[in-house]
C-alpha cells in the first residue's frame, strides 16, 4: 500500500532588514565591547562563517579568548530557568487548572527552542531540548522531535514547521479562572510572557473544563480554531429530489402549488443555481432498490461481502465500487489499474467509428447497437501511471474512472472506449481524487499542501485551496456539491466553499495526520479518522465535535463509508477487521445539557455496534449497496 510522505511544503526565507552604519563608528578603535556586539549580530542573523572567522582573527589581536563572548549568556540561562518554573507551576496546580496550563508547554517550548537556534546558541538549544523535550504532552511528540533535528539557523529558516509556528499564532482556549491564575506567573517570567504576547492567542471561555475535554480539543500544529475563523455561513443541507414521477406515480398536490416543483427545499441548503451543475441522471432503478434497503442498527446487524485479492503485485493500494455496485476498480503498487465486473453483466466497448456511422440512429435499440458485444469482458486493465496508484474513483454513472498516483498525475479513463482520455498534472504526488455526486466536477488532494477543484472538460484547475500547512492526504465532496472536505497531515480537517474558494470550516482534535474523511448523506455530519487512532464525528452546522472514539492506530489510508440513509458508518481497521458505528446514537439521543455543551462525548456508550474480523486481510475499500449490503475489498497477507 502506498505510504504517505509527511513532508510539509517549503517556504521562502524571510527578508532581512538592511543595516545602516554610522560613518563615525568606523573612526573609533575596536574595543572588546564593540566586538561582542558585532559577534552577537553575526550570531543572531546566522552568519556563522563570519562569526567564526572574526573570533579566530580577533582573539589573536585583542586576546578575547579569555573573555566570554556571549552577551546573552545570562538571558539564555534565564530561558532554562523560566521553562523549568513553568513545569513546576503546572505540576503544582490544582487538577482543574493543570490540563489547561499544560496546553502551553508545546508552543512555549517550540518558540524558546526556535529563539535559541535563531540567536546561534545551538549547544544551549540542544541542552534545552534534551532536558525538557519529554515534558511536552505526548500528542506533540512528533513535532517536538522534528524541531530537535534542527541545529543551525539555516535549517530553521527553511523548515516548514518553524515557518508554520512563526507565521501563525498558536490559538488556545482557557477558562477565565485559569487565565487569572496564570497572570502572577507571567509577571515573574518575562521571557515566557513575551512569547505568549507575540505568538500565542488565549481566548477566554466561561466555566471550567475537564481534562478530557481540554485534551480532546488539542492536537493541531498551530493550536485550536480561532473565533474569527468560525463566522462563515455554510449551506450544509441537501436537495431532496421528488422522484415519484420517475417511478410513474402520480402525487396529488394542493391547489395553487406549482406542479413542476419537484424539489423539497431545505432551509440550510444552497440555492439550486448557486453553482452550475449537470442534470440528474435517470434514477428509477436506484429508487426501486432503495425501497428495499435495511436500516442498520444495534438490533439489525449488517451483512458483509468481502472480496479478497491474492498475489497482488506491488500491493493493493486503492479500491472503489461503482454506485450501482456492479463494478470494482482497484489500483496496485506496480501502477496498474483494473476494473472487475461483480455480476453476470459484461463490459462491452463502443464499436469503431466506421461501424457507428453505419447505424440507423432512429432504431429503437440504438443504445444497444453502439456496443460491440464480441469484445465483451469481465475485466479491464489500464496502464499509464509510472508509479504506485494512490486512489481510484468511479463517476456516478459508471462511464468514467479517475485514478491518482505518486507520479503526480490524475488520469481520466473512459470505460466504454477503454482508453485514457485526459491526464491532469500536478507537481507532487496526488493522494486522492474524488468525483462529486453529479460527475463533471472532481477534487484532488496532493502532497503540495493543496486541494484542487477540476472539471472533466478542462485541463486547468477551477480552484486551488492552499490553506493546509502540509499534505492534503484525503478528500471528499459534500453531497450538495457546493463544498470540498480535505484532511491534512497538519492534523486539521477543512471545508472549502467551491463558489468563493474560502475555507468555511476548520476542525481540530486529531493528534496525528488525517487518514480518511467522509460526509454523511444528510450533509450535516462529517467523520474523520486520525493516524493516532481516533474517529471523530463533527457537526458542521454547530461547528463542533459530537463525539470522539478511540480506534486502532493506522499508518495508512483508512476505508470509511456511511450507510445509504446515514444512520451508521463502517471503518476498515488496520488490524484486519471491520467496525460499525451508530451515528444515530450520538446525534438523536442527547440531553438538553449535552446539547448546550461544546465538549465532545468520549467513547460514548452505544456508538460502537459491531466488529468483524478477517484472517489476514486489511480492508482497503468499503461500499454500501442501495440495499445497505456492505461490500469490502482487501489483499490477503498485505
Amino acid at each position: 500500500m502506498a505510504t504517505l510522505c509527511a513532508s510539509l511544503p517549503a517556504f521562502a526565507s524571510p527578508h532581512r532588514k538592511s543595516i545602516k552604519m554610522d560613518p563615525d563608528v568606523l573612526e573609533q578603535p575596536l574595543n572588546p565591547e564593540s566586538l561582542k556586539q558585532i559577534l552577537a549580530f553575526f550570531s543572531k542573523n546566522g552568519l556563522t562563517e563570519a562569526e567564526e572567522t572574526l573570533k579566530r582573527e580577533a582573539s589573536a589581536v585583542l586576546r578575547l579568548s579569555k573573555e566570554p563572548l556571549d552577551t546573552n549568556e545570562v538571558n539564555n540561562d534565564a530561558i532554562l530557568r523560566e521553562f523549568g518554573s513553568l513545569l513546576s507551576h503546572v505540576d503544582a496546580s490544582f487538577d482543574n487548572f493543570r490540563a489547561e496550563f499544560a496546553s502551553l508547554l508545546f508552543p512555549i517550548f517550540a518558540h524558546l527552542y526556535i529563539q535559541l537556534i535563531f540567536e546561534g546558541h545551538s549547544s544551549l538549544a540542544r541542552a534545552f531540548g534534551e532536558k525538557y523535550a519529554r515534558s511536552v504532552p505526548s500528542m506533540y511528540e512528533e513535532p517536538t522531535y522534528s524541531l530537535l533535528r534542527i541545529s543551525t539557523h539555516g535549517q530553521a529558516v527553511g523548515h516548514p514547521l518553524v515557518h508554520a509556528l512563526t507565521k501563525n499564532n498558536f490559538v488556545l482556549r482557557m477558562s477565565k479562572a485559569t487565565i487569572k491564575q496564570l497572570e502572577p506567573f507571567l509577571a515573574r517570567n518575562a521571557t515566557i510572557k513575551e512569547i505568549i504576547h507575540d505568538h500565542i492567542v488565549i481566548e477566554p471561555v466561561d466555566g471550567t473544563r475537564t481534562k478530557a475535554a481540554v485534551e480532546a480539543s488539542l492536537g493541531g500544529i498551530i493550536g485550536q480554531i480561532s473565533r474569527q475563523d468560525r463566522k462563515h455561513k455554510m449551506f450544509y443541507g441537501t436537495v431532496k429530489e421528488d422522484l415519484s414521477s420517475q417511478l410513474g406515480v402520480e402525487k396529488k398536490r394542493p391547489k395553487g402549488k406549482d406542479r413542476s416543483d419537484g424539489k423539497k427545499k431545505d432551509a440550510n441548503g444552497p440555492a439550486p443555481d448557486r453553482i452550475p451543475l449537470p442534470a440528474l441522471i435517470d434514477r428509477r432503478s436506484m429508487v426501486k432498490e432503495s425501497t428495499k434497503k435495511v436500516r442498520i442498527s444495534a438490533e439489525s446487524p449488517p451483512s458483509v461481502c468481502l472480496y479478497t485479492a491474492l498475489n497482488a503485485s506491488g500491493g493493493l493500494t486503492a479500491a472503489d465500487f461503482s454506485d450501482d455496485s456492479s463494478c470494482l476498480a482497484v489500483g496496485y503498487g506496480n501502477s496498474i489499474v483494473q476494473v472487475h465486473c461483480l455480476n453476470e453483466e459484461k463490459l462491452c466497448p463502443l464499436k469503431k467509428i466506421e461501424q457507428l456511422e453505419a447505424l440507423d440512429i432512429d432504431a429503437d435499440d440504438i443504445f444497444e447497437q453502439v456496443y460491440d458485444e464480441s469484445q465483451a469482458a469481465t475485466q479491464l486493465t489500464f496502464q499509464g501511471h509510472t508509479k504506485s496508484v494512490c486512489s481510484v474513483n468511479f463517476s456516478p454513472d459508471k462511464r468514467l474512472l479517475l485514478s491518482s498516483s505518486s507520479d503526480a498525475t490524475v488520469r481520466l479513463w473512459n470505460i466504454a472506449t477503454r482508453s485514457n482520455v485526459v491526464v491532469y498534472r500536478q507537481i507532487l504526488p496526488v493522494w486522492q481524487a474524488q468525483f462529486c455526486s453529479r460527475s463533471y466536477y472532481f477534487a484532488t488532494g496532493s502532497a503540495d499542501g493543496t486541494a484542487t477543484l477540476w472539471a472533466t472538460d478542462r485541463l486547468q484547475p477551477l480552484r486551488i485551496f492552499a490553506d493546509a500547512l502540509s499534505d492534503v492526504s484525503c478528500i471528499d465532496f459534500h453531497p450538495n456539491c457546493n463544498y470540498i472536505i480535505g484532511g491534512s497531515d497538519d492534523r486539521y480537517v477543512r471545508v472549502w466553499d467551491v463558489l468563493s474558494g474560502a475555507c468555511v470550516r476548520t476542525f481540530s482534535s486529531h493528534k496525528g495526520p488525517i487518514r480518511a474523511v467522509k460526509v454523511s448523506p444528510c450533509g450535516r455530519y462529517l467523520a474523520s479518522v486520525g493516524a493516532e487512532g481516533s474517529l471523530v464525528i463533527w457537526d458542521m452546522g454547530m461547528q463542533r465535535a459530537v463525539c470522539l472514539q478511540e480506534v486502532t492506530p493506522t499508518p495508512f489510508m483508512s476505508a470509511l463509508a456511511f450507510s445509504r440513509e446515514g444512520s451508521a458508518l463502517a471503518l476498515g481497521r488496520s488490524d484486519c477487521g471491520l467496525s460499525f458505528y451508530s451515528l444515530d446514537s450520538v446525534t438523536t439521543h442527547t440531553t438538553s445539557q449535552e446539547h448546550l455543551s461544546n465538549d465532545p462525548k468520549i467513547n460514548p456508550n452505544g456508538f460502537h455496534m459491531f466488529t468483524y474480523s478477517t484472517k489476514q486481510t486489511p480492508i482497503v475499500g468499503l461500499h454500501f449497496t442501495r440495499r445497505n449490503l456492505v461490500l469490502g475489498v482487501g489483499a490477503f497477507g498485505q
